[in-house]
C-alpha cells in the first residue's frame, strides 16, 4: 500500500513531487472529476476512471511523491462537544458552504471512496495529500449544459495548478488556521 501523508504549506510548490490535482465529482453516469496532471492537458473523466487513473498513479516506481490535490473537503472542523462546525474558509461574507452539508457532504463521501481505493492498492508510492477550495462562485452562474460543466471541472483544475504554481493571487493556509471558533478541533 502507499505510503499516504498529510501535505504540508511549504510542499506547494511546482518542485516538490509529481503534481495530481482533482475536482471530484460523483456521478453514477456523467464524467464529472476534472483531473490535470503534468503530462496532460486538464480533462473531465468519470469517477471510475478517476480511481484507476490515481490508483494507476501511486503504483509507479517513483522516488518522485506524489502530490494529490482534492477539490473537496479533506479537513473538518468540530466544535468541543463534538457538533460539526464551520471552517474558515466555509464563509466569505455572509454566504456559507459547509463542509458537513450538501456538496460539501458529497465531495466528501467521493474524496473518502478515492482514498479508500488507494489505501487497498499495491503501490508503494509516497502520496501527500493537499485539500483544495474552489467556490463561492457567483449565484446562478452553474452552467446549465453538459459541456458548460464540462469546461467549468477543466477551470477549477487550472485554478489549483494556478495556486500550487504561485500564479494566481489565491490564499495557502496550514489547518491550524481553519478554525472559525479558537476552541474547534480541526482533523
Amino acid at each position: 500500500m502507499p505510503e499516504i501523508v498529510a501535505g504540508f504549506c511549504e510542499d506547494i510548490r511546482r518542485d516538490s513531487g509529481e503534481w495530481l490535482i482533482v475536482d471530484i465529482g460523483f456521478s453514477s453516469n456523467e464524467a464529472t472529476c476534472g483531473i490535470w496532471d503534468e503530462a496532460q492537458q486538464p480533462r473531465v473523466v468519470k469517477f471510475g476512471d478517476l480511481v484507476k487513473l490515481t490508483k494507476g498513479k501511486a503504483k509507479e516506481k517513483s522516488q518522485e511523491p506524489l502530490n494529490l490535490l482534492i477539490e473537496a473537503p479533506l479537513s473538518v472542523a468540530f466544535q468541543c462537544n463534538r457538533n460539526p462546525s464551520r471552517r474558515k474558509c466555509d464563509t466569505k461574507g455572509n454566504i456559507h458552504r459547509d463542509w458537513y452539508v450538501n456538496a460539501g457532504a458529497t465531495t466528501l463521501l467521493a474524496a473518502s471512496y478515492l482514498l479508500q481505493e488507494l489505501v487497498e492498492c499495491e503501490g508503494r508510492r509516497r502520496v501527500r495529500l493537499f485539500e483544495g477550495l474552489v467556490s463561492f462562485k457567483r449565484s446562478g452562474s452553474a452552467p446549465k449544459t453538459k459541456a458548460g460543466r464540462i469546461e467549468a471541472n477543466k477551470a477549477d483544475v487550472l485554478k489549483l495548478k494556478n495556486c500550487v504554481w504561485h500564479e494566481a493571487n489565491d490564499q495557502i493556509f496550514a489547518p491550524s488556521d481553519l478554525r472559525q471558533n479558537p476552541t474547534d478541533i480541526i482533523q
